[in-house]
């Protein structure tokens, strides 16, 4: 995976990486509030042994020495001088719980041996240390002493006494929120990383048509009040509507697809809104466009217009009505609309015979455009049989939603039927990234398109 990719997915995830950093702060606050201060005392012992009286028995003494420090630091966290210790300041202790308060460590390569004890008390801390450290020495001495008697062969003194400690172990608050901070900033960053990883949606334009191999032709932004409308606010949606109806008219070059299916690889990608509205800008360009509700088995595109589907497709496919009666006129902005009629109880079979492919031969000669909703590919073959039959699909993809398997999928069976894949279009896209994306064909300037297409549409209605 390249770089750029890890950078994608960041930038997506950064609201991740902001909550759980402000958790982290949190976290931390929540920890120097509810914590008890623990304070440590500590004090310094020397160890000596018996001197020689040469060079070499000096040096010999000195590494004796050192080997008994760590002896002795064993001794220190021992049963029988913490119970020693207990018994002398006559605290409510076990010597197990004096034991978990006190450490000791030899500094390396010296006869120094550091004692600390913790508690919440700092007073407590200090007396603590200073009877073990009392206690040690003593205990040293014993078992340094031979029993027939004479000087210890080595001994313990305490050299700094342990003092009331003024300041408590750890961090301040300050401290802690910037530990916190930097710990959740971290955490977020992987937690982005691996949901970027292992999220398998279309996450931006570029990404889908790498997926796909087709060219993406456009973007269609989120929407709030599209559900409330038959059609898409121009104010909203009327930018990228237009970049795609431009995209889809240079197709081809001199021969731009004229029968086109809209279809997805699955239910919820906008292709019954996506139907309506390019019908309706391309109208707006002065063209006769027709749009078929080529989904037979649950239609929506009646109910979302309020139209009657009485008549429709299905009745016109089985021979039932003549299709200049089924077709409802001027239905939203100069476009004739063909519903999709009662549910017939053989959809496949009637989109795949001839009569299908007679109809929209004849209606190819009465509209310049016809625009054909249809089912999800991955759940029915209905918009394969119709992609068949038509000039080209374009395939919807809902940023976030849309799996690469499912887009995938999508295109190979359309490839599998013969159907022509005319490009793909990502929908839902948030604001900023549709605003972002936005673009023509490169060969054809932006303002030079839009302005063709305003003279074409003068003419006609003139």
């Amino acid at each position: 995976m390249e770089i750029r990719e890890y950078g994608r997915i960041l930038r997506a995830g950064w609201w991740i990486v902001a909550i759980v950093t402000v958790l982290g702060v949190v976290a931390g606050l929540v920890y120097s509030l509810i914590s008890t201060p623990q304070y440590q005392a500590c004090a310094r012992l020397f160890v000596t042994t018996e001197g020689g009286s040469s060079v070499g028995e000096a040096y010999q003494n000195n590494l004796f020495s050192q080997e008994r420090v760590t002896s002795y630091a064993g001794l220190a966290t021992s049963t029988q001088v913490a119970q020693r210790a207990v018994t002398q300041l006559q605290l409510p202790l076990s010597a197990n719980e004096l034991r978990d308060k006190v450490t000791a460590a030899p500094i390396e390569k010296t006869v120094l041996l550091d004692l600390c004890s913790t508690d919440a008390d700092p007073e407590v801390a200090r007396a603590l240390t200073n009877a073990v450290a009392g206690q040690l020495t003593q205990l040293v001495q014993e078992l340094e002493t031979s029993q027939r008697g004479g000087s210890p062969a080595a001994g313990a003194t305490i050299v700094d006494q342990a003092d009331v400690p003024s300041s408590p172990l750890g961090a301040g608050l300050v401290s802690l929120l910037g530990l916190g901070a930097v710990i959740g900033c971290l955490l977020g960053l992987v937690l982005a990383l691996a949901r970027g990883l292992l999220d398998r949606s279309v996450r931006d334009r570029p990404r889908a048509e790498e997926i796909s191999g087709k060219a993406v032709l456009g973007g269609l932004p989120v929407d709030g009040d599209r559900p409330k409308t038959p059609v898409a606010s121009m104010a909203t949606m009327g930018e990228p509507l237009r970049t795609l109806r431009t995209n889809i008219r240079f197709l081809g070059g001199g021969s731009p697809p004229r029968v086109i299916t809209i279809t997805s690889p699955v239910d919820g990608e906008g292709r019954t809104s996506t139907a309506i509205d390019l019908a309706s800008v391309v109208a707006e360009a002065g063209h006769k466009v027709l749009l078929i509700d080529g989904d037979i088995r649950t239609s929506t595109l009646a109910d979302r217009l309020g139209i009657d589907q009485t008549r429709g497709f299905s009745t016109v496919l089985s021979g039932e009505h003549r299709v200049e009666d089924a077709i409802q006129t001027d239905v939203v902005d100069g476009v004739n609309v063909l519903p999709a009629g009662p549910i017939p109880p053989n959809p496949s079979e009637l989109l795949g015979s001839d009569r299908a492919h007679v109809l929209l031969e004849s209606l190819r000669g009465q509209y310049r455009y016809i625009i054909v909703d249809t089912p999800p590919l991955l759940e029915v073959s209905d918009g394969a049989i119709l992609t068949a039959l038509s000039d080209g699909s374009l395939v919807l993809a809902r940023i976030g939603r849309t799996t690469r398997e499912q887009l995938r999928k999508a295109i190979t069976t359309l490839d599998g039927v013969g159907g022509k894949v005319l490009g793909v279009v990502t929908t839902f896209e948030p604001p900023r990234r549709a605003r972002r994306d936005t673009s023509v064909p490169a060969a054809t300037p932006k303002t030079e398109v839009e302005g063709r297409e305003s003279s074409a549409s003068s003419v006609s209605r003139g």
